[in-house]
């Protein structure tokens, strides 16, 4: 079975939880993480992460998933943008 894939790239403050943040995130909705990259830039102070994830539980939506993450991304200062893989 084909599950919908995605591709989340974020940049926030640098702080501690970031990736335990996003991946418990993806975690609790359903979501395998299939590849992820991320790195803080200490000139800037911010931090970048690039996330490939498949959406495997159908009882979530796309809405669902996009509306929840704003929620968790407006508390953390992110600017982040989710796109379908394929």
């Amino acid at each position: 079975m084909m599950h919908p894939e995605y591709i989340l790239t974020l940049s926030c403050p640098d702080q501690r939880g970031i990736v335990h943040r996003v991946s418990g995130f993806l975690a609790e909705h359903g979501c395998n993480i299939l590849d992820s990259a991320q790195f803080g830039d200490s000139g800037s102070a911010l931090f970048f992460m690039r996330v490939h994830f498949a959406l495997e539980d159908a009882a979530i939506s796309d809405a669902t998933l996009r509306s929840d993450f704003a929620v968790l991304a407006g508390a953390m200062q992110m600017t982040a943008q989710l796109h379908n893989a394929k």
